[in-house]
């Protein structure tokens, strides 16, 4: 999969991230293996109300989002676009790095790190090691309840 974008989609996204967005660092693989020696995995994060801009930002990171049953406390409907997987963080952060402020960059600094790290200890032949210490608990991480699933599968469903 291949993500391309202009140079006015990476400033539009990076404006959005900037008020509706976070960036940060996923350690739960250390609480599902005996011996976790895998660095954090960082992520993207852009959650709102509004569902067309929800499916813009899907459409430019080539991922699905996704709408919890809980609602805001003015009962709207949120809607959330995860991104998790290094090979478009890689794409993408590097792109938005110089449209943010110090503070946004010094996030998006801890993810880039963060892959680094991965490709490190994972060209080291870590994440084989780690595997053969056996896992805690064979239960999925995340939830695969209705609060995970793209609001187009949920409204099928309900």
């Amino acid at each position: 999969m291949e993500l391309s974008f202009t140079e006015i989609e990476i400033a539009w996204l990076a404006g959005l991230i900037e008020g509706e967005g976070s960036f940060g660092l996923d350690a739960r693989s250390a609480k599902r293996y005996k011996v976790s020696t895998a660095p954090p995995s960082p992520y993207l994060r852009i959650a709102m109300t509004d569902q067309d801009i929800i499916e813009r930002v899907s459409k430019l990171v080539k991922k699905t989002y996704f709408s919890p049953k809980r609602r805001t406390v003015t009962e709207k409907q949120v809607y959330i676009v995860h991104v998790g997987d290094r090979a478009t963080l890689s794409r993408v952060l590097p792109q938005l790095f110089p449209h943010f402020g110090k503070r946004r960059q010094q996030a998006v600094q801890k993810c880039l790190d963060a892959l680094d790290d991965w490709e490190v200890w994972y060209a080291a032949g870590n994440r084989g090691e780690m595997a053969k210490q056996g896992v805690l608990s064979k239960k999925p991480m995340a939830s695969k309840s209705f609060d995970m699933m793209p609001p187009d599968v949920l409204k099928d469903i309900l």
